[in-house]
Protein backbone atom coordinates (compact mmCIF):
# COMPACT_ATOMS: atom_id res chain seq x y z
CA UNK A 1 0.00 0.00 0.00
CA UNK A 2 1.28 3.46 -0.87
CA UNK A 3 0.52 6.34 1.50
CA UNK A 4 -1.27 9.52 0.62
CA UNK A 5 1.21 11.35 2.85
CA UNK A 6 4.58 10.43 4.34
CA UNK A 7 6.83 12.27 6.78
CA UNK A 8 10.47 11.56 7.49
CA UNK A 9 12.28 12.72 10.61
CA UNK A 10 16.08 12.83 10.47
CA UNK A 11 17.87 13.69 7.25
CA UNK A 12 21.31 12.34 7.98
CA UNK A 13 22.94 9.88 5.59
CA UNK A 14 20.19 7.28 5.93
CA UNK A 15 17.31 9.76 5.93
CA UNK A 16 18.66 11.52 2.85
CA UNK A 17 18.80 8.27 0.91
CA UNK A 18 15.34 7.14 1.98
CA UNK A 19 13.78 10.52 1.19
CA UNK A 20 15.44 10.74 -2.21
CA UNK A 21 14.24 7.27 -3.17
CA UNK A 22 10.64 7.99 -2.25
CA UNK A 23 10.72 11.36 -4.01
CA UNK A 24 12.17 9.77 -7.14
CA UNK A 25 9.28 7.30 -7.08
CA UNK A 26 6.79 10.18 -6.80
CA UNK A 27 5.80 9.50 -3.19
CA UNK A 28 4.94 12.80 -1.41
CA UNK A 29 7.43 13.40 1.40
CA UNK A 30 7.47 15.90 4.25
CA UNK A 31 10.76 16.20 6.14
CA UNK A 32 12.03 17.55 9.43
CA UNK A 33 15.59 17.73 10.72
CA UNK A 34 16.82 19.36 13.89
CA UNK A 35 19.40 21.25 11.81
CA UNK A 36 17.17 22.66 9.10
CA UNK A 37 20.02 23.39 6.67
CA UNK A 38 20.78 19.67 6.40
CA UNK A 39 17.33 19.04 4.93
CA UNK A 40 17.01 22.01 2.60
CA UNK A 41 18.55 20.18 -0.37
CA UNK A 42 15.51 17.87 -0.43
CA UNK A 43 13.16 20.75 -1.20
CA UNK A 44 14.56 21.01 -4.73
CA UNK A 45 13.63 17.35 -5.19
CA UNK A 46 10.04 18.00 -4.18
CA UNK A 47 10.02 17.51 -0.40
CA UNK A 48 8.07 19.77 1.95
CA UNK A 49 10.34 20.99 4.73
CA UNK A 50 8.92 21.76 8.17
CA UNK A 51 10.49 23.60 11.08
CA UNK A 52 9.06 21.39 13.84
CA UNK A 53 8.42 17.66 14.13
CA UNK A 54 4.78 18.23 15.02
CA UNK A 55 4.21 20.03 11.72
CA UNK A 56 5.66 17.09 9.79
CA UNK A 57 3.78 14.52 11.87
CA UNK A 58 0.52 16.37 11.35
CA UNK A 59 0.78 15.90 7.59
CA UNK A 60 1.58 12.18 7.59
CA UNK A 61 -0.14 8.85 7.32
CA UNK A 62 3.15 7.07 8.02
CA UNK A 63 6.15 8.53 9.80
CA UNK A 64 9.67 7.28 8.97
CA UNK A 65 12.13 7.62 11.83
CA UNK A 66 15.73 7.92 10.62
CA UNK A 67 17.09 9.24 13.91
CA UNK A 68 20.39 8.38 15.57
CA UNK A 69 19.17 6.42 18.58
CA UNK A 70 16.23 5.61 20.83
CA UNK A 71 16.79 8.72 22.95
CA UNK A 72 16.47 10.91 19.84
CA UNK A 73 13.23 9.12 18.93
CA UNK A 74 11.74 9.73 22.37
CA UNK A 75 12.87 13.35 22.39
CA UNK A 76 11.64 14.12 18.89
CA UNK A 77 8.52 12.01 18.39
CA UNK A 78 7.13 11.74 21.90
CA UNK A 79 7.53 15.32 23.07
CA UNK A 80 4.45 16.93 24.60
CA UNK A 81 3.53 18.84 21.41
CA UNK A 82 3.78 15.66 19.29
CA UNK A 83 1.98 13.12 21.47
CA UNK A 84 -1.59 14.22 20.66
CA UNK A 85 -0.82 14.03 16.93
CA UNK A 86 0.26 10.37 16.82
CA UNK A 87 -3.14 8.71 17.07
CA UNK A 88 -4.09 6.91 13.86
CA UNK A 89 -0.61 7.15 12.35
CA UNK A 90 2.05 4.49 11.75
CA UNK A 91 5.63 4.87 12.96
CA UNK A 92 8.32 3.09 10.92
CA UNK A 93 11.63 2.97 12.81
CA UNK A 94 14.63 2.55 10.46
CA UNK A 95 17.67 3.24 12.64
CA UNK A 96 19.76 0.88 14.76
CA UNK A 97 18.35 0.57 18.27
CA UNK A 98 18.16 -2.28 20.78
CA UNK A 99 15.32 -4.81 20.66
CA UNK A 100 14.02 -3.84 24.10
CA UNK A 101 14.18 -0.17 23.12
CA UNK A 102 12.15 -0.97 20.01
CA UNK A 103 9.54 -2.83 22.06
CA UNK A 104 9.30 0.07 24.51
CA UNK A 105 8.78 2.55 21.69
CA UNK A 106 6.16 0.26 20.15
CA UNK A 107 4.33 0.10 23.47
CA UNK A 108 4.47 3.87 23.88
CA UNK A 109 3.20 4.38 20.34
CA UNK A 110 0.33 1.97 20.95
CA UNK A 111 -0.64 3.77 24.15
CA UNK A 112 -1.04 6.93 22.06
CA UNK A 113 -3.13 5.25 19.38
CA UNK A 114 -0.34 4.79 16.83
CA UNK A 115 0.86 1.66 15.04
CA UNK A 116 4.55 0.72 14.92
CA UNK A 117 6.91 -1.36 12.87
CA UNK A 118 10.68 -1.60 12.85
CA UNK A 119 12.47 -1.70 9.51
CA UNK A 120 16.22 -1.28 10.03
CA UNK A 121 18.26 -1.57 6.87
CA UNK A 122 21.54 -3.23 6.06
CA UNK A 123 23.27 -0.79 3.78
CA UNK A 124 23.70 2.95 3.70
CA UNK A 125 21.82 5.94 2.40
CA UNK A 126 23.15 5.43 -1.11
CA UNK A 127 21.90 1.83 -1.10
CA UNK A 128 18.45 3.05 -0.06
CA UNK A 129 18.47 5.79 -2.69
CA UNK A 130 19.31 3.25 -5.40
CA UNK A 131 16.74 0.72 -4.17
CA UNK A 132 19.25 -1.96 -3.20
CA UNK A 133 19.15 -1.89 0.59
CA UNK A 134 18.14 -4.92 2.62
CA UNK A 135 15.23 -4.13 4.92
CA UNK A 136 14.49 -6.25 7.98
CA UNK A 137 10.88 -5.96 9.08
CA UNK A 138 9.66 -6.55 12.61
CA UNK A 139 5.92 -6.04 12.92
CA UNK A 140 2.56 -7.71 13.24
CA UNK A 141 1.58 -9.36 9.93
CA UNK A 142 -1.07 -6.73 9.23
CA UNK A 143 1.43 -3.87 9.27
CA UNK A 144 3.99 -5.84 7.29
CA UNK A 145 1.46 -6.51 4.54
CA UNK A 146 0.19 -2.95 4.56
CA UNK A 147 3.59 -1.32 4.10
CA UNK A 148 5.71 -3.89 2.28
CA UNK A 149 5.11 -2.30 -1.15
CA UNK A 150 6.36 1.04 0.12
CA UNK A 151 9.38 -0.44 1.91
CA UNK A 152 10.12 -2.53 -1.16
CA UNK A 153 10.97 0.67 -3.02
CA UNK A 154 14.11 0.85 -0.88
CA UNK A 155 15.31 -2.68 -1.66
CA UNK A 156 14.68 -6.28 -0.66
CA UNK A 157 12.41 -6.86 2.34
CA UNK A 158 12.90 -9.67 4.85
CA UNK A 159 10.11 -10.54 7.29
CA UNK A 160 11.88 -11.39 10.56
CA UNK A 161 9.07 -11.62 13.10
CA UNK A 162 7.42 -9.44 15.74
CA UNK A 163 8.82 -6.13 16.94
CA UNK A 164 12.24 -6.60 18.50
CA UNK A 165 13.39 -9.44 16.25
CA UNK A 166 14.50 -7.23 13.35
CA UNK A 167 16.26 -4.89 15.79
CA UNK A 168 18.16 -7.85 17.25
CA UNK A 169 19.15 -9.09 13.81
CA UNK A 170 20.42 -5.65 12.83
CA UNK A 171 22.72 -5.63 15.87
CA UNK A 172 24.04 -9.08 14.96
CA UNK A 173 24.90 -7.79 11.49
CA UNK A 174 26.36 -4.47 12.61
CA UNK A 175 28.82 -6.01 15.03
CA UNK A 176 30.30 -7.77 12.00
CA UNK A 177 31.04 -4.35 10.50
CA UNK A 178 33.33 -3.56 13.43
CA UNK A 179 34.93 -7.00 13.57
CA UNK A 180 35.60 -7.22 9.83
CA UNK A 181 37.06 -3.73 9.59
CA UNK A 182 39.40 -4.23 12.53
CA UNK A 183 40.56 -7.60 11.18
CA UNK A 184 41.14 -6.25 7.66
CA UNK A 185 43.04 -3.24 9.01
CA UNK A 186 45.25 -5.57 11.04
CA UNK A 187 46.06 -7.73 8.00
CA UNK A 188 46.79 -4.69 5.82
CA UNK A 189 49.07 -3.27 8.50
CA UNK A 190 50.89 -6.57 8.95
CA UNK A 191 51.46 -6.86 5.19
CA UNK A 192 52.71 -3.27 4.98
CA UNK A 193 55.09 -3.53 7.91
CA UNK A 194 56.40 -6.91 6.73
CA UNK A 195 57.41 -5.39 3.40
CA UNK A 196 55.09 -7.67 1.44
CA UNK A 197 53.49 -6.18 -1.71
CA UNK A 198 49.82 -5.61 -1.01
CA UNK A 199 48.56 -6.70 -4.45
CA UNK A 200 49.32 -10.43 -4.07
CA UNK A 201 47.66 -10.34 -0.66
CA UNK A 202 44.55 -8.77 -2.16
CA UNK A 203 44.52 -11.06 -5.20
CA UNK A 204 44.60 -14.16 -3.01
CA UNK A 205 42.06 -12.73 -0.58
CA UNK A 206 39.60 -11.93 -3.38
CA UNK A 207 39.76 -15.51 -4.64
CA UNK A 208 39.24 -17.02 -1.20
CA UNK A 209 36.30 -17.69 1.07
CA UNK A 210 37.76 -15.09 3.45
CA UNK A 211 36.83 -12.25 1.11
CA UNK A 212 34.22 -9.64 2.04
CA UNK A 213 33.10 -6.99 -0.51
CA UNK A 214 33.52 -4.31 2.15
CA UNK A 215 37.28 -4.81 1.91
CA UNK A 216 37.39 -3.43 -1.63
CA UNK A 217 34.80 -0.76 -0.88
CA UNK A 218 37.05 0.64 1.84
CA UNK A 219 40.45 -0.23 0.39
CA UNK A 220 41.23 3.09 -1.29
CA UNK A 221 40.24 5.02 1.83
CA UNK A 222 42.49 2.84 3.96
CA UNK A 223 45.48 3.00 1.61
CA UNK A 224 45.19 6.76 1.10
CA UNK A 225 44.09 7.45 4.70
CA UNK A 226 41.22 9.55 3.39
CA UNK A 227 38.22 9.20 5.69
CA UNK A 228 36.20 12.33 4.92
CA UNK A 229 32.55 12.22 3.76
CA UNK A 230 31.70 8.99 5.58
CA UNK A 231 28.84 6.68 4.71
CA UNK A 232 29.04 5.34 8.29
CA UNK A 233 30.94 7.18 10.99
CA UNK A 234 33.18 5.99 13.80
CA UNK A 235 30.76 7.60 16.27
CA UNK A 236 27.80 5.56 15.02
CA UNK A 237 29.88 2.38 14.94
CA UNK A 238 30.75 2.85 18.61
CA UNK A 239 27.07 3.39 19.41
CA UNK A 240 26.11 0.17 17.64
CA UNK A 241 28.89 -1.87 19.23
CA UNK A 242 27.84 -0.65 22.67
CA UNK A 243 24.24 -1.61 21.88
CA UNK A 244 25.33 -5.07 20.82
CA UNK A 245 27.45 -5.63 23.93
CA UNK A 246 24.64 -4.44 26.21
CA UNK A 247 22.18 -6.82 24.55
CA UNK A 248 24.62 -9.73 24.37
CA UNK A 249 25.44 -9.63 28.09
CA UNK A 250 22.13 -11.10 29.35
CA UNK A 251 22.43 -13.85 26.73
CA UNK A 252 25.68 -14.97 28.41
CA UNK A 253 27.71 -14.77 25.20
CA UNK A 254 31.50 -14.44 25.23
CA UNK A 255 32.14 -11.11 23.57
CA UNK A 256 35.79 -10.59 24.52
CA UNK A 257 36.89 -10.22 20.90
CA UNK A 258 34.40 -7.44 20.24
CA UNK A 259 35.37 -5.70 23.46
CA UNK A 260 38.92 -5.51 22.12
CA UNK A 261 37.65 -3.94 18.91
CA UNK A 262 35.56 -1.54 20.97
CA UNK A 263 38.72 -0.28 22.67
CA UNK A 264 40.12 0.64 19.26
CA UNK A 265 36.88 2.37 18.23
CA UNK A 266 36.79 4.33 21.51
CA UNK A 267 40.37 5.46 20.95
CA UNK A 268 39.41 6.58 17.44
CA UNK A 269 36.61 8.71 18.89
CA UNK A 270 38.86 10.17 21.58
CA UNK A 271 41.54 11.02 19.01
CA UNK A 272 39.17 13.24 17.02
CA UNK A 273 38.02 10.72 14.42
CA UNK A 274 34.41 10.38 15.60
CA UNK A 275 32.88 11.91 12.48
CA UNK A 276 35.18 10.22 9.98
CA UNK A 277 34.40 7.08 8.02
CA UNK A 278 34.78 3.98 10.17
CA UNK A 279 37.61 2.73 7.95
CA UNK A 280 39.67 5.26 9.96
CA UNK A 281 40.16 2.44 12.46
CA UNK A 282 43.28 1.59 10.45
CA UNK A 283 44.87 4.76 11.85
CA UNK A 284 44.72 3.17 15.29
CA UNK A 285 45.59 -0.37 14.22
CA UNK A 286 48.44 0.65 11.89
CA UNK A 287 49.46 4.23 12.64
CA UNK A 288 51.74 5.83 10.07
CA UNK A 289 54.99 7.57 10.99
CA UNK A 290 54.69 11.31 11.59
CA UNK A 291 55.05 13.49 8.51
CA UNK A 292 58.70 13.86 7.61
CA UNK A 293 59.77 10.79 9.56
CA UNK A 294 61.46 7.87 7.87
CA UNK A 295 59.05 5.16 6.80
CA UNK A 296 56.54 4.29 4.18
CA UNK A 297 53.77 6.59 3.05
CA UNK A 298 50.10 5.85 3.30
CA UNK A 299 49.93 3.43 0.37
CA UNK A 300 50.69 -0.15 1.36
Amino acid sequence: MLPTSLALLGTGLLGQGVARRFLARKVPVAVYNRTRAKAENLVARGARLYSTPQEAIGTSEILFLCLSDAAAIRRTVFSDPCRPLLSGRTLCQMGTIGPEESKEIASLASSLGARYLEAPILGNGKDAEEGRAQIMIGAVPEDRERWQELLGMLGKCFWIGPVGKAAALKLALNQLIAAEMAAFALSLGFVRRSGVPVEPFLDILRESSLYCPTFDKKLSRMRERNFASPNFSVRLLLKDVDLFLANAAPLELRSDSLKGVRTIIQEAVESGRADLDYSALIDLVDPLPPAGADGEGPTA
